[in-house]
Formats: C-alpha cells, structure tokens, sequence
C-alpha cells in the first residue's frame, strides 16, 4: 500500500475546502439574489452565527433550489449550531471499547450529536440526490453543481454511520446500549423488559427500533460507503493501484463491530411470537445474561414474561411466567422443559441440542440464509434441509407447523 496512516481523524486534510466539519469557507458574490444570500450565510457562518447562516441559506434554496453552495452551507451550519464540536463526532465513531460506535457516550451528548447530524443529513441527502440526477442527466439541472458530491463524500460517510446509531439511541432511550463481545451482540436493556410487561406498546417500539438499526446499517454499510470508496478512487486523489476501501472510512473495529450488528441485530427483538434467529424456536429465551438454548448467542430472541428469582440457588428460577407460546415447536405449550433449567443455565428442552460456540460465523450464516424466506410460494431452505443445516427445533416441526412459521415471517417481512 503506497498510503500511509489514513485513519479517520487525518482524511479530513482531504477535502478541506468541501468538509462538512471543516469551518472554513470560500466566498464568492454573484449578482442574482440567491447568491447574496449565500454570500451573506457564509459571512455568518465564518463569524460563528451559525443559525443565522442556516436561515440565510435556506432563504436561498427557496431563491433558487439548484444552489448546490446553498444546500452544503445549511448541511454545515445545521451541523455547528446543533454541536458544541463536530470534529469530536469523528473521534468518537472510532472509540475502541467494545461497544457499537456511539454507544458508549454520554445520553447527554448523545443528543446533542442526534440533532446535530439529524440536521446536516436531511440536507446532505437532498443536495447528493440532486448531484446525482444531474450528473447523470445534465438537462434537468437539478444542482449547479458548484459543490458536488465527490467533494464532499467522505463527510457524509461518516454523518450517515453516526446517524444510524444516534437514531437508534433516540428512538429507544438512553437506558439501552449496545455492545460486542467477541462477534457476539449484546444488549443492555435497563428497565424496559420490567416496563414492557405493564406496557405492550413499548415492546412494538423497541422491535420496531431494532428493524430500523437493521435497514439503516444495511443502507449505510451496503450503498453509502461503497459509493464513497468509488468516488474516491475515481477522483484521482490516491494512486490507481491503491484502494480506499471501506477500512480507510470505518477502522477495522469500527466496521467489524457494525457488520456484526447488521446481520445479527434481528436476532434481538423481544417477545413478538416469531423465529428471529433461524432456529425454529420461538421467543425460546428468557433476560438472565446466559444462553438458554446453548446456541452461543445471549438472551436473543426473548420471551416476555414474568422472572422471579430463588435466592438459595443460582440453578433453580422460580416463577417463569406463561405467555402460552410453544417454545420448541413440539406441540406442547407451556411444556415444562420450556421451564426447567440444567445447571449451565440451558434449558432441558435444548439437552440435545449441539453446543454451538459463541460468534460461530458458519452457523449464523445458516440462520441468516434461512431468515431470508418469507415467501412460502417460494421456499428457498426446505425443512428437510434446515433438519440437516441447523437442526434444534426444526426437528420438531410438521409441515403444517412449517407454513405458520411463514406465515408469521410474511408479516415480519412487511
């Protein structure tokens, strides 16, 4: 590799000029109103009144919406009138603990950041769109193209990763985090289970929530960055032997531990009735830190019910509530190996299941080719074969049981 330490914080000497985090500012006066009023925003901006340059150049795109200048300048004022530091946006996705980037700050400064990014994306999105098309399509000059997305790309990377995890942490509340240990997911749910047993509706939230991570970081890790890598490459700012990749936007834990949340994060949502993991158990866990059904994965897809503790013993759990769901699919609701634990904390109904060990990438990727089928006209892992692939539950499925577990994905899907 002829580049040499192109991490995250150095990538912003990139683009000075065109850097969403970068507070300097070119003029340039023209004579049409619209363009005074971009002069007159960047003037603010530069004299750090940041929300009087937002209205100026929001007066401006209503001037004249091709104003590419416009679009950038209210992304960038929206951005610095939100945040005490946007550059600290930057070193905080790259934190090496072990959790989802963003996770581990403050729920104080992880509002601040929420509003700020909020803010600068909405318009970032509308001025790439229009970039875009227009490229694309010269006649219908949607952008003037003075600022174009090449320009400005790495920015938006990194604002639409940080928007991913920041609309996570405002939709679900500060008590919820996120952390990885190993490749293995790990959710901190403060007192939402307590609370989500009085109230129904703040377990659609939060499962709703956890579909929303899903899509986002699938957006983001999928299309945003790997079109940002390709507009790097061809901007002739690196060597044509070189590669940007994805790594030079995301360090490499910074993208491992988001590539983990992307495939597994659906395996954690909570007492909806539905497989969420692709074993053919349902809700089959219940919130006690341990791997009920010896598949290497921690309180995944959960059962919401009642938990009352024996305090003489750290075997025995007294008082599992019923939520009259069969488990394992064996046609017995409420069996009681759905309730009784083995000493390691597994369930007996999972005695004779293989142990799988934690972050097993083959296996999670059985579980993810199965969770792809939502389509029972058109199955793409039969039963017999997930009995072979995977085993667990499905080897107590009929094929009638087989069709419901579709129908139930059907409405997951929508």
């Amino acid at each position: 590799m002829k580049i040499k330490h192109w991490l995250c914080g150095t990538w912003l000497l990139f683009v000075w000029g065109c850097n969403i985090f970068n507070p300097s500012d070119d003029t340039s006066v023209q004579k049409d109103n619209a363009s005074m009023l971009i002069y007159e925003g960047q003037k603010k901006f530069r004299e750090s009144e940041y929300e009087s340059a937002a209205n100026f150049f929001a007066s401006a795109l209503q001037a004249d919406s091709s104003k590419s200048e416009a679009w950038f300048g209210l992304a960038k004022a929206n951005l610095y009138r939100h945040s005490k530091n946007p550059l600290q946006i930057v070193s905080d996705i790259q934190q090496k603990e072990d959790n989802l980037p963003l996770m581990g700050i403050s729920p104080e400064l992880a509002a601040e950041y929420y509003d700020a990014v909020h803010s600068a994306i909405m318009p970032l999105r509308e001025l790439v769109r229009r970039d875009t098309i227009t490229q694309k399509n010269p006649s219908l000059k949607l952008s003037d193209r003075k600022v174009v997305y090449s320009n400005f790309s790495l920015s938006y990377g990194l604002l639409e990763f940080a928007y991913t995890v920041l609309r996570f942490r405002h939709s679900v509340g500060s008590e919820i985090g996120v952390y990885i240990d190993g490749n293995t997911l790990h959710f901190r749910l403060g007192s939402l289970y307590e609370n989500a047993l009085e109230n129904a509706q703040l377990l659609e939230q939060f499962n709703q929530s956890i579909d929303q991570l899903q899509l986002d970081l699938a957006y983001t890790l999928d299309d945003v960055l790997p079109m940002v890598s390709e507009t790097l490459e061809n901007s002739g700012l690196f060597d044509s032997d070189d590669s940007i990749g994805i790594s030079q936007i995301l360090d490499e834990q910074t993208r491992s531990s988001a590539e983990s949340a992307k495939w597994t994060v659906s395996f954690y949502k909570i007492g909806d009735g539905i497989d969420n993991d692709g074993d053919g158990c349902i809700d089959e866990e219940i919130l006690d830190g341990k791997d009920n059904d010896g598949d290497g994965l921690i309180d995944e897809d959960l059962r919401l019910v009642p938990l009352g503790y024996d305090t003489d013993s750290a075997i025995v759990y007294v008082g599992i509530g019923k939520d009259s769901i069969d488990h394992d699919q064996n046609g017995v609701k409420e069996d009681s190996l759905e309730h009784i634990f083995k000493p390691d904390g597994t369930f007996l109904f999972a005695e004779n299941f293989e142990r799988i060990h934690s972050g097993d990438s083959s296996y999670q990727a059985k579980q993810l080719q199965i969770l792809k089928d939502s389509d029972e006209t058109n199955v793409r892992v039969s039963l017999s074969e997930r009995q072979r692939l995977i085993g667990r539950c499905w080897n107590n499925y009929t094929q009638n049981q087989f069709k419901v577990w579709f129908q139930n994905r059907q409405g997951d899907a929508e």
